[in-house]
């Protein structure tokens, strides 16, 4: 997988650089686009976001919170368990990308685990089977609902951005390419849950490594064309660095009521040809007050990735299948060979 070992360059030339991940983060909102303005308004400011600082907020976009509220509730109630039931009940399958995984990501940019625990759902058909929690008993209905809300609204946002990042695709390729459910699926919701963290192990953590930083979720890009986030308030942590082209600090992206936190992923940078690029970003460690008392962080991810057999056409690259586009990712972040170092101090909070 050449192609895709290409695009992880950026994020292994951190680990090169001993996985600090760039500078502490120096604030600032990024970009709130609001989808009620109208198509060609919403379009414009779109554009700009995406091609300034690359990672932006959607307001207006037509989700409940009610239903948001509700996968929320569902995600709490699964990572409350004991890791050993939560194994049991959705074992990890790498070939289909989805079940629970506790510390096993492993991040290109610093060849340690994310300090976290996941549910990975991924809208194929049987790719779920066997996986599906029984508890609590409203997930998978909550999982299902927010998965097609938030695939209708991210088809909107790739169909206002396709005309200026993919001029030569023929109108509504990028939306048709992502479906749920079919034997080609690949969109995925994530569930994730960063563990709360006392503040001697916070201390700990920081004084390991001879001053290498280390984060909640080490820096990356996203593989799919877009993701979508679901933040909870009170869940800060977030951090993006700014679009390669435009430079600058890495910036927070802090829960907003009523948004949608939305990054271009890989996938899309290799469709547009280079026109749109993909943001690293990251969860940062708590802070003290995070700390004090410990709390957790929780957030969902729904990530629009290419139908496995669509095909990502680019005049710079060999054509290639979404799905072979993904495999490649999965290998690269699920790392195989010797096990690379992991951080314990999240293990009794997750037990």
């Amino acid at each position: 997988m050449a192609s895709a070992e290409a695009e992880i360059a950026a994020e292994r030339a951190l680990l090169a650089e001993g996985g600090t991940g760039g500078d502490e983060a120096l604030g600032g909102d990024v970009p709130t686009v609001d989808l009620a303005a109208g198509d060609e308004a919403a379009a414009a400011a779109l554009w700009e976001a995406a091609t300034t600082v690359g990672f932006f907020q959607v307001v207006n976009h037509g989700i409940a919170q009610a239903e948001i509220d509700a996968a929320f509730s569902a995600s709490a109630g699964f990572f409350a368990r004991p890791v050993e039931e939560k194994e049991r009940a959705s074992p990890f399958a790498p070939e289909a990308n989805s079940g629970y995984e506790f510390m096993k990501q492993v991040r290109p940019s610093t060849g340690t685990a994310d300090q976290k625990e996941s549910l990975q759902i991924t809208a194929r058909q049987g790719a779920m089977e066997g996986r599906w929690p029984q508890e609590p008993p409203g997930l998978r209905g909550a999982s299902e609902r927010l998965l097609d809300s938030a695939l209708a609204v991210g088809r909107r946002i790739l169909s206002l951005l396709e005309t200026r990042a993919c001029p030569k695709l023929a109108p509504g390729t990028l939306s048709r390419a992502h479906t749920l459910w079919g034997p080609q699926g690949q969109c995925t919701l994530r569930m994730l849950h960063y563990f709360p963290m006392e503040l001697r192990a916070l201390e700990a953590l920081r004084a390991d490594g001879g001053g290498r930083m280390h984060w909640r979720a080490g820096p990356h890009t996203d593989w799919c064309c877009a993701t979508l986030l679901f933040q909870r308030p009170g869940g800060d942590g977030l951090e993006c660095a700014p679009n390669p082209r435009v430079g600058g600090p890495w910036l927070r992206v802090p829960p907003q009521e009523g948004a949608i936190a939305v990054n271009i992923g890989d996938m899309l940078g290799r469709w547009s040809d280079g026109r749109l690029l993909s943001n690293l970003h990251r969860v940062r460690l708590p802070t003290p007050a995070e700390c004090s008392p410990a709390r957790p962080r929780y957030s969902i991810a729904v990530f629009l990735q290419a139908d496995r057999d669509a095909e990502i056409r680019s005049e710079k690259h060999p054509t290639i299948t979404a799905g072979d586009y993904i495999l490649g990712r999965i290998r690269s972040n699920f790392a195989s060979g010797p096990a690379p170092k992991r951080q314990k101090v999240a293990a009794d909070a997750a037990a």
